[in-house]
C-alpha cells in the first residue's frame, strides 16, 4: 500500500497506527483504490466529505463525469466490496437505507484517526485520477474499458460477481450467462500438450478460439458458452507480461464456426469457435499481440527446464540449515507452476534428516475438511508428488475446473480414493473419488469425472503435520 511504501521510504516503523489501521489501508489499496472501477472510491471520497451519499445522487455523478448509467447490479457489487465481501475478508464499513449510504459507526471511529484519514484520503485521489487518466466514453464497454490491462479478479470484481473466483478461471469460466476468455497468445515453449491451445488472431476483427481439452460439442461447459449473453476477449501477449491482460472487446460467435476437433499433440478433444470482435484491434496493439516474441536465454534451453523445482537464494540458503519453501495456497490466483517459477514462496526450516533426492515444500492447511488427521491451520510437510499410486494417500490437488471452499482457490486437500477394472486394453480408471477426513459430516466427496479430469494434478503427497 502507499503508507508501507511511505514508511519505507521515509525509513520510518509506523505512524502511531494500529495492525488493523495499517491492515484495512491495505486492503483499501490494493482491492478498492486500484483505478480499476472508480464508483467505489468516489463512494469514499464522497461519504468522508459529507457524511452520507443518496444512490440517486451516485447515479447523477457517474452520468455527469463519465457518460454512463451505473446499474443496480454495480451498487450492489460496490457496497459490497467496500465490506471486502467480495475476497471474503469482510469488515463493517458502509450499508444502505433508505435509498442513502452511511458508514457504519465502528469505521466512523477509525476515521478519526487524523493519518488514516489522510493516508485512505491520498489513495482514494490517485485511483480517481489515474482511472480518469485512462478512460474514454467511447472505449468503455459495460464497466470495462477497451484496451486496459485486467487480472482475472478484476474482471470477476467489474462482472459484478460476488466472490473472488478468479483461481478457477484459467482460460474461461461462464457465471450468469457472461463469459469471460482469457487468452496467453505465445505460449511457453515447455507447456504441456494438454493445455498447448491454438487460439490466434485470424485478423484484426476474427479470433480463432479453442475450449479446454477433454471437451465435446454437447457438455454442459461448451452449451453455456454457445449460450452467454456475453462473451469478452482478454489477450496478454505472454507469461512475463503478469497477470493482467488487455481487454480486446466484446466478442459474438461467428455463425456455424463452432467445429469439434483434437488437440494436435496430445490428440484429445476440443471445440473450436471463431470469434467476431465488436470492434477491431487497433494497428498498435494487433503488431505487438501477434508479433513473435523474443526467447529468452531458459526458453532456448528447455533441457534445463524439465524439472520444475522451487529454486532457493543462495544467500537465503545460507541461514537455514535445512531449507524448503513454504506456500500459501489460500486464495491463490496462479497455479502451482506458476507460483515457483515467480519464486510465491518463503522459506522456513525443514525437519531433520530429509532425503536429499526428494522435492520437499510446506504449505498451511486451512479449513476443517481433514481435521482427524490435519488440525485447522496446521503447517504441513510434504513431497512433490513424481508418480506411483495414490490409492489412499492423502494428497494436495490443482484443479483448474474446481474452487475448494476451505482454500478459496483451486487447490484442496483430500484423501485420493481410485477405482480400477481390468479391460481388454488393460487396466484402466473408472472413478476416482477426493474424500474429506472430517469430524463435519457437511463435507462432501469430491467426484472427478471425464470433464474436469483434465484440469487436475496431484500436486503432492502429505508427509507429516509440522507445526
Amino acid at each position: 500500500s502507499y503508507y508501507n511504501l511511505y514508511l519505507k521510504v521515509e525509513r520510518l516503523e509506523s505512524l502511531e497506527l494500529s495492525k488493523q489501521h495499517e491492515k484495512l489501508l491495505e486492503l483499501f489499496s490494493k482491492e478498492i483504490n486500484n483505478s480499476k472501477r472508480v464508483e467505489e472510491s468516489l463512494i469514499l471520497k464522497s461519504l468522508i466529505e459529507l457524511n452520507e451519499l443518496s444512490v440517486d445522487d451516485l447515479r447523477d455523478m457517474i452520468l455527469q463525469q463519465y457518460g454512463y448509467s451505473i446499474t443496480e447490479e454495480t451498487i450492489e457489487s460496490c457496497i459490497s466490496n467496500l465490506n471486502f465481501k467480495f475476497i471474503r475478508k469482510e469488515e463493517k464499513i458502509l450499508y444502505e437505507e433508505g435509498g442513502k449510504l452511511h458508514f457504519y459507526e465502528e469505521f466512523l471511529g477509525v476515521l478519526k484517526n487524523r493519518k488514516f484519514r489522510e493516508f485512505l484520503l491520498d489513495s482514494i485521489s490517485y485511483s480517481i485520477y489515474a482511472f480518469n487518466k485512462s478512460y474514454r466514453e467511447e472505449n468503455y464497454k459495460k464497466g470495462l474499458i477497451l484496451y486496459n490491462k485486467y487480472s482475472r479478479k478484476d474482471v470477476c470484481r467489474l462482472l459484478n460477481w460476488e466472490k473472488d473466483i478468479s483461481s478457477t478461471i484459467y482460460g474461461y469460466r461462464t457465471k450468469n450467462g457472461v463469459t469471460p476468455c482469457f487468452v496467453t497468445y505465445h505460449k511457453s515453449d515447455s507447456i504441456d500438450n494438454t493445455i498447448n491451445y491454438n487460439d490466434h488472431f485470424i485478423d484484426q476483427s476474427t479470433f480463432a478460439w479453442e475450449s479446454r481439452s477433454n471437451r465435446k460439442i454437447g457438455s454442459k461447459e461448451i452449451r453455456e458458452v454457445r449460450n452467454s449473453s456475453r462473451i469478452l476477449l482478454f489477450v496478454k501477449k505472454e507469461d512475463g507480461e503478469g497477470t493482467d491482460f488487455y481487454f480486446m472487446g466484446d466478442v459474438s460467435i461467428v455463425p456455424n464456426s463452432i467445429q469439434q476437433s483434437t488437440m494436435k499433440d496430445s490428440n484429445l478433444p476440443v471445440v473450436h469457435f471463431k470469434f467476431n470482435l465488436e470492434q477491431p484491434v487497433v494497428d498498435s496493439l494487433y503488431q505487438y499481440i501477434t508479433t513473435d516474441k523474443i526467447k529468452t536465454f531458459d526458453e532456448e534451453s528447455p533441457s534445463e527446464n524439465k524439472e520444475r523445482k522451487a529454486t532457493i537464494d543462495p544467500m537465503l540458503k545460507e541461514e537455514l540449515n535445512n531449507p524448503i519453501p513454504l506456500y500459501d495456497f489460500y486464495a491463490a490466483a496462479g497455479s502451482f507452476s506458476e507460483m515457483q517459477l515467480e519464486k510465491d514462496f518463503s522459506l522456513i526450516e525443514g525437519p531433520e534428516n530429509m532425503n536429499s533426492n526428494i522435492d520437499y515444500f510446506a504449505c498451511k492447511i486451512v479449513g476443517e475438511s481433514m481435521n482427524r488427521v490435519i488440525p485447522n491451520g496446521s503447517i504441513c510437510l510434504f513431497k512433490a508428488y513424481t508418480g506411483g499410486s495414490r490409492n489412499g494417500k492423502i494428497v494436495l490437488v490443482e484443479n483448474m475446473d474446481i474452487q475448494d471452499e476451505d482454500f478459496n482457490s483451486s487447490f484442496t486437500i483430500k484423501t485420493y480414493s481410485s477405482e480400477k477394472v481390468v479391460s481388454e486394453e488393460g487396466w484402466k480408471h473408472s472413478s476416482i473419488v477426493l474424500r474429506p477426513n472430517s469430524f463435519d459430516d457437511s463435507y462432501k466427496e469430491i467426484k472427478i469425472n471425464e470433464e474436469n479430469s483434465a484440469g487436475m494434478r496431484v500436486v503432492g503427497e502429505f508427509v507429516k503435520v509440522l507445526a
